[in-house]
């Protein structure tokens, strides 16, 4: 028999039958809703539309396991005790529907205009949960009690009536007749007799529909001239015979039974039985009959798709409502069972001890991973247990591929045993082993991932509201209730000496390139002079300033007054200092040593372009001007405000030193060719050759070089984070040498690992979490390195090992085009491009095994011009009832980037339309990221052009260009883009270099997120302290600080070009 119903409504409640259904933790669920609603709502209040799908969703959470609970009471002809386990209290359950009651009538405000939320919801919550009370086998108390429990739900109901005036719905209207019934009665609504004694439940099988819910049966129950009876009892026992019809289908799908019960008949039969009994019911007056038909034809849907449908009120959007809180709660559910698993540690240890045995027993070398190991029997003399890893692996015995359903195999003629050498003709399977295996590994969870989740700011539906002042607020103007609160009403604020921030020595100027590469320090070589210390007496109050991870820093200084300052202010090196005495046990001591590089410093590029260079950089199409400064499109106006455009301001900073360098030191294009590689949870730019490295913290309007590297070797890859740097030199003709610098402590030393030029490497990857270094290799190759020790050596990953019975035999296979992290720093993606086809692998922390993705697979046709191949595949972690996302772009004629949902390969074009005079995204897509919050997507195309991507889970997309920047000619090292958190605003930055004139750019595009970042990104600046400070950001949410230890030791001012600072164990972690 097929599915009753293929309807989304149907298939959720299948999923949450499965997991709802005989768990004894029932009443732990239930309370845990609540608690979770109790600190949601803390945030919800302020937004009604927010806060009713709020409510909405625990109703209808709650509603699902009443139903399944009214599902599993047992009859009374069944010993009770068994089942007293899979049955909620009957304690818990009434609490909660007075909790919700008396939301309902508390949130009159927030909920008036949610009709659904109290016709439906609420009324199907009460009703079943009324039902399940009075059916309870375990009921406490006397009846007096019960009365005056139920006279309390009765005047709570009274309540909202008066709260809510109009015409209420017909359940609801029930609901108060029942309430009004059992406070005088408690025991008057009881099941007719042949259902008490025959009605089935969820520790049995529902279907076949029994002779108590046949049709025959059920037209008795309401006798068309029978003798005037209590309708409520009629009314209730019709209810739970279509709840039973609904469960039996739904259980029926879940266990996937393939048996012809007919069940589809028999329930069109008994439903036609029931309405027919629904006409002979007689109902008070002021109750209508035709919402009695609608509230079990809606019921009847379910199952039955041609039931008439009475269209009642909303029932589309409640279907949408309801599948989302189902979705929801089958999420909590599905972690909750791993954890209650891992849990029992000794019954976890042993299952895992099973199923590792028979892995290795199946292949001892651990290369093959299959996905179900067997195990075989030779029949040598000492008759030895190989795995079918091994029979295969061994190329002697020939040994067969297609044996599925096959325990005995005959070998070929004179082969011989694996281990010992004998003659063997048979192979026999070790079934116990195949058996033990299907039924253990499912049960066999880890929970590394769900405990580093429930961790994260997205266990909650809503976020922290923003704090509404009415004036925006930004990270240095202190503390408003500080008393200091008179500088965000000054218009100019107080001017901030730039005396205190470090400039380059002479030796790094732009008038002694020849001297560029002595000041270059290797992470070996940390030697250079000590700035000196300066009093804090010296430090006015306006220079206490508060960064964004906690840290005091210098504002960057006005345009004018740093134009007036670049004549000659700046000339002399000056050590930054820092106030410990009456700094927070909270905040980070941190030292920070500087080479300050002022856009004015090299009088190459002004800090400001004069005005008619300004006129020019914002001139129309039309003038035709060829000006090299990016001009933004002018589609931008369409979507973009005045404010917002001048806040696009192109950032020009030299890099001569760096290009002066290479010049010396390489030979080739290659080798002067600068590179560009923008951090992903800091706001650390890194610009660097074959020869040299600089990191720059753009997190200011004036970028600062915070270190200079020199490499030792020839550089080909590398990449920085908040607390690593991480770089590849050697040459195809010597070694590699993977290099980890940890930017914050230099007292920790570089760590390097050295490796065989072949396989070659081909990308480069930092875990957002620092915890690991990950570099992709030609051979479809993968090795994680730790970024805190090389003692164990990296771990290696071959993508194609299921394809090669050695890793040696991937010499053919391609390398790995892409390495990317989610912004949580769970998932790692990695790609690679096979005859055309772009696969895409994935690891979850703690990232010891991968799979891939193969609905995500794309097949972009080889060998067409302009073909650069795979330029970005991304994912995103869904949160709450999104879908996980993977976007795939490439730089080729025909490779339209797509969404890939890999659950079920669902995927969708990333296309412009001609109608909204946005241009052309196109094909050629240099690169694309997620936001933090993973709402948003963006990438570059050819042209420069910038799209924001948003209404990811919805279709049709909303592409927008945004902004403009370099033109390209093909996919570039030297341009990058990302999402970055400064430390006032947050923003897509663009990054690239022109190596012929040695400059670079940076260009900020201010964005608005919609929920707190998963990490704080903190800048790479000066930092100056004199005592604690609290600020927020100007979108009016508290900064994160990052925990730090208690106690800090005395940190001594270090050299140029170094970065100390104390970083906590938990951290480093």
């Amino acid at each position: 028999m097929a599915t009753p119903s293929s309807s989304s409504l149907f298939l959720r409640l299948a999923n949450a039958y499965r997991l709802l259904s005989l768990r004894s933790d029932i009443d732990n669920i239930i309370l845990e809703l609540l608690g979770q609603f109790s600190l949601e709502k803390i945030y919800a209040e302020g937004d009604k539309e927010t806060y009713q799908n709020l409510v909405i969703t625990l109703l209808a959470q709650l509603n699902l396991i009443i139903n399944v609970q009214r599902l599993t009471i047992p009859s009374e002809n069944l010993q009770v005790g068994w089942y007293l386990g899979f049955l909620a209290s009957w304690e818990v359950t009434l609490r909660a529907v007075e909790f919700v009651l008396q939301v309902v009538v508390e949130g009159r405000e927030s909920l008036w205009e949610a009709r659904l939320l109290r016709e439906k919801y609420l009324a199907e919550l009460l009703l079943n949960s009324l039902r399940f009370l009075t059916l309870h086998p375990k009921i406490p108390g006397r009846a007096k009690e019960r009365r005056d429990r139920f006279g309390r739900i009765y005047r709570q109901l009274e309540q909202i009536f008066d709260s809510y005036p109009g015409d209420e719905s017909f359940l609801l209207l029930v609901c108060r007749e029942i309430t009004d019934f059992l406070r005088t009665e408690p025991n008057g609504l009881a099941l007719p007799p042949r259902l008490r004694l025959e009605l089935p439940n969820l520790a049995s099988e529902l279907y076949p529909l029994g002779e108590c819910l046949s049709s025959q049966y059920v037209a008795t129950l309401v006798p068309q001239d029978g003798p005037p009876a209590n309708w409520l009892v009629q009314f209730l026992a019709l209810r739970d015979i279509s709840q039973f019809m609904v469960g039996a289908s739904v259980q029926y799908a879940m266990k996937r039974e393939t048996r012809d019960v007919r069940l589809q008949t028999t329930s069109a039969k008994t439903r036609n039985a029931v309405l027919h009994s629904l006409e002979n019911l007689r109902m008070p007056n002021h109750l209508s009959k035709y919402d009695l038909m609608a509230t079990f034809s809606d019921t009847f849907r379910i199952i039955l798709p041609d039931t008439l449908n009475l269209e009642r009120r909303g029932s589309l959007d409640s279907d949408e409502f309801e599948i989302d809180a189902i979705d929801l709660l089958c999420s909590k559910l599905s972690d909750r069972q791993v954890l209650n698993r891992v849990s029992d540690h000794e019954l976890s240890r042993s299952i895992s001890e099973v199923t590792r045995n028979i892995a290795f027993l199946d292949d001892p070398s651990g290369q093959f991973r299959s996905a179900r190991p067997r195990l075989w029997v030779l029949n040598c003399q000492r008759a030895h247990i190989v795995g079918e890893s091994q029979l295969k692996a061994a190329e002697n015995l020939n040994f067969q591929t297609d044996r599925e359903g096959t325990e005995m195999i005959p070998l070929p003629p004179q082969k011989k045993c694996i281990h010992c050498g004998g003659a063997v003709t048979i192979a026999r399977e070790v079934s116990i082993a195949r058996h033990a295996w299907d039924h253990l590994k499912p049960l066999e969870s880890n929970a590394d991932t769900i405990n580093v989740e429930r961790h994260l700011p997205n266990k909650f539906q809503l976020s922290s509201p923003r704090l509404e002042t009415g004036m925006p607020f930004h990270t240095g103007y202190g503390n408003p209730l500080s008393g200091e609160s008179s500088r965000m009403h000054d218009p100019e604020p107080p001017y901030s000496p730039p005396a205190i921030r470090p400039v380059f020595p002479r030796s790094m100027s732009s008038e002694h390139p020849n001297l560029a590469a002595q000041s270059l320090v290797s992470p070996q070589t940390p030697h250079s002079p000590k700035f000196r210390q300066r009093s804090a007496t010296e430090i006015s109050p306006s220079e206490d300033l508060t960064s964004s991870d906690g840290l005091g820093y210098s504002d960057t200084p006005k345009t004018n007054d740093a134009r007036r300052l670049s004549s000659g202010a700046m000339e002399t090196p000056i050590s930054p200092e820092f106030s410990r005495g009456t700094q927070s046990r909270l905040q980070s001591v941190s030292t920070v040593s500087f080479e300050s590089e002022a856009l004015t410093k090299y009088r190459t590029v002004p800090l400001m372009a004069p005005p008619e260079k300004v006129k020019s950089r914002w001139r129309s199409k039309l003038t035709g001007s060829r000006k090299e400064v990016p001009k933004p499109a002018t589609g931008d106006s369409s979507s973009l405000s005045s404010t917002t455009l001048e806040s696009q301001r192109l950032e020009e900073f030299s890099l001569k030193s760096l290009a002066s360098n290479s010049k010396v030191s390489s030979r080739g294009k290659s080798g002067k060719k600068i590179n560009v590689y923008l951090s992903r949870n800091s706001t650390y730019a890194l610009f660097w050759t074959q020869a040299a490295i600089n990191i720059w913290d753009i997190s200011n309007s004036s970028p600062l070089l915070g270190r200079a590297i020199a490499t030792e070797n020839n550089c080909v890859l590398a990449a920085v984070t908040k607390v690593h740097l991480a770089y590849i030199f050697g040459t195809r003709d010597q070694k590699l040498t993977l290099r980890i610098v940890n930017l914050i402590q230099t007292t920790v030393p570089a760590i390097e690992y050295r490796m065989p030029s072949s396989p070659w490497c081909s990308s480069i990857t930092i875990c957002p979490k620092e915890n690991f270094v990950v570099v992709g290799f030609d051979n479809a190759t993968i090795r994680f390195f730790n970024t805190t020790s090389s003692s164990k050596g990296p771990r290696e990953h071959h993508l194609h090992s299921r394809f090669h019975k050695d890793y040696k035999d991937c010499k053919s296979c391609p390398a790995v085009d892409t390495l990317s992290f989610s912004s949580d720093g769970l998932v790692l993606l990695a790609s690679t491009r096979t005859r055309g086809t772009i696969q895409g692998y994935s690891w979850r922390f703690p990232f010891i095994d991968f799979q891939e993705l193969a609905a995500c697979r794309y097949h972009v046709p080889l060998h067409e011009s302009e073909d650069n191949g795979t330029s970005s595949a991304i994912f995103r972690s869904g949160t709450g009832n999104e879908e996980n996302l993977v976007c795939i772009t490439t730089w080729t004629q025909s490779g339209i980037p797509v969404l890939i949902q890999p659950h079920d390969g669902h995927r969708t074009e990333i296309r412009t339309e001609t109608s909204t005079h946005q241009g052309k995204l196109g094909s050629r897509i240099q690169c694309a990221a997620f936001s933090p919050t993973g709402r948003e997507l963006a990438m570059v195309n050819d042209k420069g052009h910038l799209y924001l991507i948003s209404n990811l889970n919805s279709n049709p997309l909303e592409v927008k260009r945004i902004a403009t920047s370099k033109e390209l000619t093909t996919k570039s090292d030297w341009f990058a883009m990302s999402f970055m958190s400064l430390p006032d605003e947050e923003a897509i930055v663009l990054a690239w270099a022109d190596s012929s004139k040695g400059i670079g750019y940076i260009k900020k595009i201010l964005m608005k997120y919609n929920e707190v970042l998963d990490f704080p990104m903190s800048p790479l600046t000066p930092a100056v302290s004199q005592a604690p400070r609290y600020e927020l950001p100007s979108d009016g949410r508290e900064i994160q600080k990052q925990p730090v230890e208690l106690t800090v030791e005395e940190v001594n001012i270090p050299a140029p070009l170094n970065i100390v600072k104390a970083y906590s164990n938990e951290e480093k972690s």
